[in-house]
């Protein structure tokens, strides 16, 4: 009987995955959150909510950490955001700073992108090359890609909480974005299918 026997480099990045309820966990809690204050305090339940969702946001982090024994720079980066937006919501009792975490974050991460391919440290690169192998140029591409998607969502966060009412909203943060970035996802496959070679 025999086995394909894994790489080191193939055991690190398997044992680097994280379950994806840690990501989404949290939005499904703010979700839920959102939803319950709405009917006791219609006011404030966007702000308590953020205030769940930073709370919900730090377990998983926790979670992760002592569990997997590592968490990644994008988790920690979005619960120290989560919390901060959290914090300065209930401080200011403003629900804008709530609103405009996805502008923010989005954007941040359009620009991050952006200066690892002008910076030649490509950023999808990292996260991606365990699994594909591609010409330097063609990762370029798909970060140039990516860092727009980005922006782009920056702009349709700010043009939803804007135009229409909070709870469609929070509605689309939790059910708009996601399936908007799988399918995105999505449609990298042909480009990957043309140019990548699986590891």
């Amino acid at each position: 009987m025999t086995e394909e026997i894994a790489s080191p480099a193939d055991k690190a990045a398997e044992a680097k995955k994280l379950p994806f309820w840690i990501d989404f966990g949290p939005l499904l809690v703010f979700f839920v959150t959102f939803h319950y204050f709405k009917r006791e305090n219609p006011d404030e339940a966007l702000i308590w909510a953020a205030g769940v969702l930073a709370a919900a946001a730090v377990a998983a982090l926790l979670y992760a950490w002592l569990k997997f024994k590592h968490t990644s720079p994008i988790l920690i980066f979005s619960t120290i955001v989560i919390g901060g937006v959290a914090l300065a919501a209930f401080i200011f009792d403003d629900k804008r700073f709530v609103f405009m975490k996805p502008t923010v974050m989005n954007t941040i991460f359009g620009i991050a992108i952006l200066g690892g391919v002008v910076f030649k440290k490509n950023v999808i690169k990292m996260f991606m090359g365990s699994a594909f192998e591609l010409p330097d140029d063609k990762w370029n591409i798909m970060a140039i890609r990516w860092a727009l998607f980005f922006f782009v969502l920056a702009v349709l966060n700010e043009f939803i909480w804007r135009n229409f009412s909070e709870e469609f909203w929070a509605n689309f943060k939790v059910f708009g974005f996601f399936p908007i970035t799988l399918l995105f996802t999505l449609f990298q496959i042909p480009f990957l299918q043309k140019h990548a070679t699986m590891k």
